[in-house]
């Protein structure tokens, strides 16, 4: 009796041991795959806002505001997550003929409009002891068709 409580007691610091390896192993695969899930979260979203300007300035391609309306429609489709990227940039340019300009007001139908949102991901750094890439840029590009004329 007395080989067994040794045994089961010499054991026992082995199982903790054990237990905060696998446990530590288990958190960090946790906090990555939570991390990566707010990534890709957040890369749609900016997709998503990319579209919804490209669309906004297919339509309102006459305005004369149109740089200032696009940057508003994708920022507030972006909602809080403008939060997530630094220095996030939006431009918005169309292609006629196959020359790109800037003024994207005297496109016809048939040409192009692009609307770029490009900005630095910032990660959380939830993972312990790995530390994320600080620069992760970030970019959608949509390209859209005018089909009416300006």
């Amino acid at each position: 009796m007395v080989i067994r409580r040794q045994c089961s007691e010499r054991r026992s610091g082995a199982v903790a041991v054990e237990t905060a390896l696998i446990l530590s192993m288990t958190i960090l695969i946790l906090f990555g795959t939570f991390e990566y899930g707010r990534l890709l979260m957040d890369w749609n979203v900016l997709n998503n806002a990319a579209r919804e300007g490209c669309r906004y300035a297919l339509v309102n391609n006459t305005n004369a505001t149109i740089n200032t309306d696009v940057t508003s429609v994708v920022n507030s489709y972006m909602g809080p997550e403008t939060g997530s990227f630094s220095g996030l940039t939006i431009t918005v340019t169309g292609t006629h003929n196959g020359v790109n300009v800037p003024n994207v007001n005297n496109l016809v139908a048939g040409d192009l409009i692009t609307v770029s949102v490009s900005g630095t991901y910032k990660f959380m750094n939830i993972v312990p002891l790995f530390p994320m890439p600080t620069n992760f840029i970030i970019t959608s590009s949509p390209t859209m068709v005018c089909e009416g004329a300006s």
